[in-house]
């Protein structure tokens, strides 16, 4: 099992789930986002360190999927940034 290390240093186990839904609620069909969900898994062996991946890292992969599946949808999912948290 692969842990997400998350900005502020704190780990969480990957959710594919995370995934799936962020494509689709930036408009995103189930097809687009089994695609995105797909290549970030085949991504992660080798872009993990000891089994820890960066979110950022799997945003910035995500993206890069996402561009080449559904341009529109790698737009809306682009501009979307988190609120900081206090």
């Amino acid at each position: 099992m692969y842990k997400v290390q998350k900005k502020d240093g704190t780990q969480e186990d990957f959710d594919p789930n995370k995934i799936l839904s962020g494509v689709k609620k930036a408009g995103g069909s189930e097809e687009d986002a089994q695609k995105v969900l797909s290549e970030i898994q085949a991504w992660l062996p080798t872009a993990a360190q000891n089994n820890v991946v960066k979110a950022l890292d799997i945003r910035t992969k995500g993206l890069e999927v996402l561009e080449q599946v559904s341009p529109e949808v790698f737009t809306k999912f682009k501009s979307y940034e988190k609120p900081p948290t206090s």
